[in-house]
């Protein structure tokens, strides 16, 4: 099964952005269009049905990211996750991160911790060492991305997790760069908090973002927000109704952006259907592909050989009319300091050579 005739952009773009945003397939769409049918039939009538479905959701997230469904909220994106985590944390001591974040996952600490300190890479890799010399115990969270969005560079969670658990620090991970590309197990990587929008690797609608709380993090801290649908019994409504729920359904604070919900949940259950490890092989695959070429034909390529995902950026001084001239061919990528190509599953080696001869040429 190759799901690529469901992506209908194919017939207008060499589409190689996914790290931006990924197109919709029409499975997606059809999911979302159902939800909205639904909605103008039915209104209130389906709303223990539109329920039923989002705990599927929860279900097929926490599958996907090696959880439990009680440790599962959905919130709108990656940015109102890390924000609500860092409302969340305790005052005082420092912060880690890397100096390849996007600035939601670095603006926020800033504001609100003295001393975020930063862990620099090396050629585009981030060495554990590194990360080694800067947390101490009065580190309260280090937060990083599963994979940068600029050089695309994988970091080695689950050895920084060590560390920042031997100093009593949390571990909060940005991984939209990673979901829907790299299998993530919260568990084995020892993440304690992960945010993630769906709009890229996840190819699902925007506004809805996962938001993964370890029980035993949810038992120390309380929601920073709070609201109706935080509550145990979200059916009660009287003022003496103030017993919040019990697992990560606390964070959510209102009403659901259900459409962008199940077509996540659609989005996740097709890719079980096709192998979550068969699609990081086939984006591991077609990355590298890419970094040979461009290496071979004499290119800088900024993204580290041995720890990568599906993003690949390559050094051009003129990165921006590279990126205008191909848009101008109908080939899709970003200015990201440099070149940045993002092929996904659905992209073939084809698609990849039409960007290089374009690219490439003299």
């Amino acid at each position: 099964m190759h799901l690529r005739d469901e992506f209908e952009i194919c017939q207008l773009y060499t589409y190689l952005n996914t790290a931006a945003t990924s197109p919709l397939p029409r499975y997606v769409t059809r999911e979302v269009n159902e939800f909205l049918t639904s909605r103008a039939m039915c209104a209130e009538c389906a709303w223990d049905v539109w329920k039923e479905k989002v705990y599927v959701a929860r279900q097929r997230t926490a599958a996907l990211i090696g959880a439990h469904w009680d440790e599962v909220a959905f919130l709108k994106n990656t940015s109102e996750g890390l924000n609500t985590a860092c409302a969340m944390l305790p005052s005082g001591g420092n912060v880690v991160t890397t100096s390849s974040e996007f600035p939601s996952n670095y603006l926020l600490w800033k504001r609100k911790y003295g001393e975020v300190r930063l862990v620099g890479h090396q050629d585009g890799a981030y060495e554990v060492g590194d990360f080694e010399d800067v947390i101490d115990d009065d580190t309260v969270a280090v937060t990083i991305s599963e994979v940068t969005y600029d050089t695309g560079s994988r970091l080695p969670t689950r050895e920084i997790s060590r560390i920042a658990h031997e100093h009593g620090a949390l571990v909060v991970s940005d991984a939209v760069q990673a979901l829907g590309a790299l299998h993530v197990d919260v568990e084995n990587e020892g993440i304690d908090i992960l945010c993630s929008g769906a709009h890229k690797w996840l190819t699902a609608p925007f506004g809805v973002g996962i938001f993964y709380v370890s029980r035993e993090v949810q038992e120390r801290f309380d929601p920073p927000f709070v609201g109706w649908a935080s509550l145990e019994d979200d059916t009660d409504f009287g003022i003496d109704n103030t017993r919040l729920a019990h697992n990560a359904r606390k964070f959510e604070i209102g009403n659901l952006n259900f459409s962008s919900i199940l077509g996540l949940s659609r989005s996740i259950q097709t890719m079980f259907d096709y192998g979550v490890e068969r699609i990081e092989d086939e984006v591991t695959t077609l990355s590298t592909y890419l970094m040979e070429r461009l290496a071979d034909g004499g290119h800088t390529v900024l993204t580290p050989w041995d720890a990568h995902g599906g993003i690949v950026s390559v050094k051009d001084d003129m990165a921006s009319a590279s990126v205008e001239r191909l848009l101008s061919q109908r080939i899709a990528v970003a200015e990201r300091g440099g070149v940045r190509v993002s092929p996904h599953f659905w992209n073939t080696k084809d698609d990849l050579d039409a960007f290089l001869d374009a690219y490439m040429v003299t």
